[in-house]
């Protein structure tokens, strides 16, 4: 008996469990595809070269401390730097202070902000 005839008699003698392994093989590589499809479409960089160019850079505790504005003129001295646009975060309250009506603000320098982003991120809105 070669070993070719052995493995195939024993894989059709239980039907059940050859057509089982079979499914969990399929439902395992099935799985995997998923799960490199979701993190190539998170983590594979699908960015612009104007993204590639910038610089975000915030304070160390918590994105709710803002930086120190000697930071700001010491960044803008930098060689390459075209402009430098502060974000400060403030909570926001929609009706009422319930937590779920809660959210987050950002304000910032509209001149110095559109020299950073394209004009064509920003919508009018209605």
């Amino acid at each position: 008996m070669t070993l070719t005839r052995f493995v195939t008699k024993s894989a059709f003698r239980n039907k059940r469990r050859s057509v089982l392994t079979v499914l969990s093989i399929t439902f395992s590589l099935l799985l995997l595809t998923l799960m490199m499809t979701v993190w190539r479409a998170f983590y594979i960089d699908t960015y612009s070269a104007e993204s590639a160019q910038r610089l975000v850079t915030r304070h160390r505790v918590s994105l709710t401390e803002s930086m120190p504005a000697f930071y700001r003129e010491k960044i803008r001295t930098i060689p390459g730097v075209v402009a430098v646009a502060p974000n400060n975060w403030f909570g926001g309250i929609y009706r009422d202070s319930k937590p779920e009506n809660f959210f987050a603000q950002f304000g910032t320098d509209p001149q110095e902000i559109l020299k950073i982003l394209p004009t064509s991120r920003f919508r009018p809105i209605n």
